[in-house]
């Protein structure tokens, strides 16, 4: 029987593309000895300490085993009339063999001797797929019939949720302690789902690419070769390297080095929005060289438009772009820099979350400004940092601001604390940046005063929505104005001519949005901005007098508090007030905009309020999630929704249907030139801009090209100039949609 089952492993297919079965099998057992070589002293950390010898010893024979015996269930006859495989030709009686999935099939012919390993081995090979009411005649009536199986070693397998089957048929029988046992096998199965979905890959077949030796080693190099030396975070960083950490330091302190540091051989950092992603990708890249990935909804968008030229693609380096990132959206890369939708929706537990489950354990996170997520998404975020924590993960939280009620819940799961004021000493005096004035007034009655202020220095307004913004501009016919409503190619002009005026002595006025908090590293002369949210509006403080050499005897920082826009929309209104109720005029040192904080996001401040109300319920489910309720979320793609701010989708004003239209018909002219293609499809970016998926039940979208929408690229109705950006019709506006970052 060995030597047939050998023979049919080698003749019959595993992929539609003629792919046999024992090649495919090879390249899974060649990714887990390469998952094993590159990560062995990490992933075996993560084993629990209290299970037997046996278990710990032997877990990657039994996952080589799981990676073996996967996908024997497809020299099922009828599977292989499915791909297509017209050198099989099924007997008659087979033929008329019911139809069963080949992981139902394939534990079956799992040849182990050792029981528990047995045990183990066929229940990863039967889950590495979901399973999902079986018919268990059907799968008894094709193993005996096609296969001669005389006794069905895997009845009550079927009828048993995999927990159910674990506790009952493997941890009372050997005396194993259920939870550890869950953890072990969690692990196992996350890892078979990583190398066989990595093996499966038309793109890269690679489950891990070359790790580097120490990430530390590039960031020394790059103090060297910039003449710099690490601050007290970064050094704080590399002596604690192997602990949880929670650092709060102002922005512009080196948080980016510092969690480069923290990475090790392996890791995410990531970002809350995909502007912030892209910026620290591009310093990643500088300092990390090869080793660095870009991950999020439009991360190759971001690759092929702004990294490389079209002389780079015509040079061939158009084939490593797309290489780059296709490891990156395998998690192949060392290094992969991203938005924690792509990672950490595994919280929701949906079938085949494992296989970022275990990803997210054996590699090293960093999260930057946590405080910038909504309630809901703040509460997903910290519960899924408590399992990484409970499981033997490693993480490194940054932040500018920290939401205060949340202090105790990180000490509880044992994360070092360390708050530090990094801003450099200017003179003798104190690090004081910022000199305020509280107006209670709206922006709008000072459009003088800042047309005043604008004629002998560089003045940043930023306001709430951008629908505020438009309206401003109108007012400051002088102004330019930034905001993420301008397609790519109108938005990269104004991003560069917006650096280029606050790094140099202009004088004049630019009016942007919460775009300056995450995206741009701009240093005012004054700042006039609404008032938003206490974290928000000291992230928006930080892009005046941002080094600190300016004098601070007069006001540079206006803040209004009347009529200000997007509140209860973008900003919650309780956080709103409360943050207007402890605001103060003078001088605002570090100290005092901790304080801040502090008094907006305690716990006392937040109760009753319907912000903590959402934080509380999202924990409660999320808990309820991993002591045994089923989760009702049941894909990744569910999952991924509900980072809904972060979630968006590429669109095309319909102005510029015509000139798009013409792209595609050369694109489709050149098929089978990927060079070509990819400058092509450079171009077609360059007119979109990026809208958040949930808000396209109040946008009205056109009809597009079929092909432009199988890459998830929309036709918007509206209004679009170059000097105001694109305008949603009247019905649509909503103040929630003015939020685009």
């Amino acid at each position: 029987m060995k030597k047939i089952l050998q023979s049919l492993l080698e003749e019959r297919w595993a992929k539609d593309d003629g792919t046999t079965i024992r090649d495919h099998t090879d390249k899974l057992l060649e990714n887990c000895e390469k998952l094993k070589s590159y990560y062995k002293q990490e992933i075996e950390e993560l084993i629990p300490k209290g299970l037997t010898y046996e278990l710990k010893e032997r877990f990657w024979d039994i996952l080589e085993l799981a990676c073996e015996y996967h996908d024997y269930g497809k020299i099922h006859c009828k599977f292989q009339e499915k791909l297509g495989n017209k050198n099989l030709k099924c007997e008659k009686p087979i033929k008329e063999l019911p139809e069963v999935r080949h992981n139902l099939l394939s534990p079956a012919f799992v040849d182990v001797e050792d029981e528990l390993a047995r045990k183990i081995v066929r229940l990863l090979v039967l889950h590495h797929h979901p399973v999902e009411d079986p018919s268990v005649e059907n799968v008894e009536k094709v193993l005996k019939e096609e296969f001669g199986f005389e006794k069905i070693p895997i009845r009550f397998m079927l009828k048993k949720a995999e927990t159910d089957y674990l506790r009952d048929d493997v941890a009372k029988i050997f005396n194993i302690s259920i939870d550890e046992l869950m953890r072990y096998y969690r692990l196992l199965k996350g890892l078979l789902l990583r190398i066989d979905h990595a093996s499966s890959s038309k793109k890269t077949q690679e489950v891990e690419d070359v790790p580097p030796e120490d990430t530390l080693n590039f960031v020394d190099e790059f103090f060297k070769s910039t003449k710099r030396v690490p601050n007290e975070m970064q050094i704080f960083v590399k002596e604690n390297r192997d602990k949880n950490l929670l650092i709060i330091a102002p922005t512009g302190s080196g948080k980016t080095e510092a969690g480069l540091i923290y990475l090790k051989k392996k890791g995410f950092f990531m970002l809350p929005y995909r502007v912030s992603a892209n910026g620290i990708y591009t310093r990643a890249e500088g300092i990390l060289k090869d080793y660095a990935g870009l991950l999020h909804s439009s991360a190759l968008s971001y690759v092929l438009e702004k990294e490389y030229s079209t002389e780079d693609i015509q040079n061939n380096k158009g084939d490593s772009i797309f290489l780059n990132y296709f490891l990156s959206r395998n998690f192949a890369k060392p290094i992969i820099i991203s938005t924690p939708d792509q990672l950490m929706h595994f919280v929701f537990r949906y079938k085949g979350f494992e296989k970022y489950y275990a990803t997210t354990l054996y590699s090293r996170l960093v999260i930057d400004e946590i405080q910038s997520y909504d309630p809901i998404t703040l509460a997903f975020m910290v519960k899924a940092l408590e399992i990484i924590i409970q499981n033997g993960g490693k993480f490194l939280v940054m932040t500018a601001t920290f939401p205060e009620f949340l202090r105790d819940r990180f000490k509880n799961m044992g994360v070092v604390y360390k708050e530090l004021n990094l801003q450099p000493m200017v003179n003798k005096s104190a690090t004081v940046y910022h000199h305020v004035q509280v107006i209670d007034d709206t922006i709008d009655n000072y459009v003088d005063i800042i047309n005043n202020f604008s004629k002998n220095t560089r003045v940043l307004v930023v306001v709430n929505t951008v629908k505020k913004a438009i309206e401003l501009k109108e007012k400051l016919s002088n102004a330019n104005l930034l905001h993420s409503r301008f397609i790519l190619k109108d938005r990269k002009d104004k991003e560069k001519k917006i650096k280029e005026f606050f790094d140099t002595n202009s004088s004049g006025v630019w009016i942007t949005t919460q775009l300056a908090e995450v995206s741009l590293d701009l240093d005012a002369d004054y700042l006039f901005t609404e008032l938003s949210s206490a974290d928000s509006l000291i992230q928006r403080m930080g892009r005046c007098n941002r080094k600190g050499e300016k004098p601070t005897d007069k006001p540079n920082v206006f803040v209004f508090t009347k009529d200000c826009s997007g509140i209860g929309k973008v900003y919650h209104k309780h956080l709103f007030e409360s943050t207007l109720k402890n605001l103060k005029d003078g001088l605002w040192d570090w100290a005092f905009k901790w304080k801040l904080v502090e008094n907006v996001y305690s716990e006392q401040s937040l109760k009753g309020t319907k912000y903590l109300e959402r934080f509380n319920k999202a924990e409660e489910y999320i808990t309820s999630l991993w002591e045994g309720t089923d989760s009702l979320i049941r894909s990744k793609s569910q999952a991924q929704e509900l980072f809904r701010d972060i979630n968006t989708i590429s669109a095309i004003p319909i102005k510029f249907e015509s000139e798009v239209e013409n792209l595609m018909q050369k694109w489709e002219a050149v098929k089978g030139d990927l060079k070509e293609r990819t400058k092509i499809f450079n171009d077609i970016l360059e007119y979109t801009i990026s809208v958040p998926e949930w808000s396209l039940k109040k946008i009205k979208l056109q009809k597009a090209n079929e092909k432009l929408r199988r890459f998830g690229v929309y036709y918007l109705e509206g209004e679009y100039s170059e000097d105001i950006g694109f305008v949603v019709k009247p019905e649509a506006d909503l103040e929630q949609i003015d939020n685009i970052i």
